[in-house]
C-alpha cells in the first residue's frame, strides 16, 4: 500500500498504516494515542479510504463508510451515555469524557482498517 504523502503522518500513525494486516500490532499502536491524537488518525484513515478507494475503482462514499460503523445512538445507549447526540457525533465529547470518546474512535478506525484491507485485496 502506498503512503500517505498528501497528509502529515508521523512514524506512529505510519506505523498503523504499514500494520494494517497485524490486528494485535495495529491495535497495540493505536491504543498509544491520546484521545486527542485519534481525532486526527481518524480523519487520515477516513480519507485515505476515500482516496484508495478511487484508486481500486470502488468509490466509498461517506455512506459507504458510516453504514459500516456503529451508530452514535447505539454507541451511546451501549455505553449508558446521558449527553446529546451530536456532542459524540461533533467529538464535543473528547474534552469532557476523553476516554469514552477515544473508544468510539478506536473502533471507528478499526471500521476503517477493515475496509483497507479489503480495498487492497481489489488492487
Amino acid at each position: 500500500m502506498h503512503k500517505l504523502a498528501r497528509y502529515e503522518v508521523d512514524n506512529r500513525k505510519q506505523r498503523l498504516i504499514d500494520n494494517l494486516q497485524h490486528e494485535q500490532l495495529f491495535t497495540e499502536i493505536l491504543d498509544s494515542f491520546s484521545p486527542k491524537e485519534l481525532v486526527e488518525v481518524q480523519v487520515i484513515f477516513w480519507n485515505y479510504v476515500i482516496d484508495y478507494s478511487y484508486v481500486v475503482g470502488k468509490n466509498f462514499s461517506r455512506h459507504n463508510i458510516t453504514n459500516r460503523m456503529e451508530p452514535t445512538a447505539n454507541y451511546q445507549y451501549r455505553v449508558g451515555c446521558i449527553q446529546r447526540i451530536d456532542y459524540c457525533r461533533g467529538n464535543i465529547c473528547i474534552n469532557t469524557h476523553p476516554y469514552c470518546a477515544g473508544n468510539k474512535l478506536k473502533s471507528q478506525v478499526k471500521v476503517l482498517r477493515e475496509i483497507l484491507i479489503e480495498l487492497k485485496q481489489l488492487q
